[in-house]
Formats: structure tokens, sequence, C-alpha cells
């Protein structure tokens, strides 16, 4: 008869346990669910267009990851997405292997996003994850699987021509850059003419 009280504090600690569980896993929390600017997108290595041995003139190499346009504004052109009335095509240079993110800062939600290689949508943060393609997209431009810098097609959407800030962050470093898209940020040239 001793076995019995204990089998039955075994079965009603079991089943207070499971009723716990299944209530703290029912119970609402209150978390806000991410914008779709808030969503990370990756670049598709893949979509490589071409490989260099160093990047164009006009661009300065940031935290040894990523080449950007600093000392040209774009050309920005009318674009047809509803969110953006600009678009200033400019093939992203990656440094082969190296893992960043670039990301719209806070300041710019909303006016500007970013999109390279073949994504679905224009993005507000943008991760590079170490690409190291052995060949690149068909009907492309020069490649070498030598050559340090990669090129992907792409560019920056906007609400209207402006210097925009840009933050790229490799590991635990972070650096703001400012581009001119359809007007020079201090210390460019001024964009391209229409062709």
């Amino acid at each position: 008869m001793a076995l019995a009280p204990r089998a039955f504090a075994r079965r009603t600690w079991l089943a207070i346990s499971v009723l716990a569980l299944i209530i703290t896993g029912c119970v609402s929390t209150s978390t806000a669910s991410p914008t779709p600017t808030d969503a990370i997108s990756v670049l598709g290595c893949q979509d490589v267009i071409a490989s260099e041995v160093a990047p164009p003139s006009g661009s300065s190499i940031i935290l040894d990851a990523v080449a950007l346009p600093t000392g040209r504004a774009l050309q920005a052109n009318p674009n047809s997405d509803p969110h953006a009335s600009l678009f200033a095509k400019d093939g992203l240079f990656i440094h082969r292997g190296t893992s960043f993110d670039l990301i719209v800062p806070d300041s710019w939600r909303g006016r500007l996003t970013v999109s390279w290689g073949s994504l679905a949508k224009p993005t507000g943060h943008l991760r590079v994850p170490g690409c190291r393609p052995t060949q690149r997209m068909p009907s492309s431009s020069r490649w070498d699987p030598t050559d340090n810098w990669l090129v992907y097609p792409g560019g920056y959407f906007v609400s209207q021509a402006a210097c925009v800030s840009l933050v790229v962050r490799a590991g635990q470093a972070e650096h703001t850059v400012l581009i001119g898209i359809g007007t020079p940020c201090p210390g460019q040239s001024a964009p391209p003419l229409p062709a």
C-alpha cells in the first residue's frame, strides 16, 4: 500500500508539469514582428557577373570587404517601383571570401533600399556570406577565378535624389559611407549625364 501514494504523487507531479508546459507554451508574448525592411536578405554568391583585379577608380574600399562609390555620384533614373521613384545602377564590388552586412540606417528607412544579385525585392539589410564562386553567370563580363574582387549586378532605390548613408558592418567593425544618388555628396563629382 505504501507504493500507491508514491505512484499517485509521481503521476500528479507529471500531470502538473505537462499542464505548466502547455500553459506557458500557449501564453502570448508581445513581440514586434519585423517589417519587410528589417528582414535580412542574403546575397546569392552564384549571381556574380564578373571579377576584377581591383575596384574602379572613384570607389573606396571599406573594411577590406566592399568597394563603394564614394568619389562620384551615381546617375539616378526613373523607376517603376511604387516605393522608390529613382534607381541608381551600380555593380557591387566585394572582396572574395569576405563576410559583411550592408545596412540602411534608421534615418534612411523608407527612403532608401538596396538590391544586388537576383534578390526578389530591394532590402534595407543585405548580408554577404563570404562568397567564393568558381564561375560567373552566363553571358557576363570578364572572369578570372584568381581575381580578388567579385562584381554583382544591382544598385540603390531612393525616393528622391539625395546624398544617402549606408552602414558597412564586418565582424565587430562598422563604418558609415555617404553615397550620392542623383546628386553629389560633399567632395564627390556630379553624376554622369543621361545618355
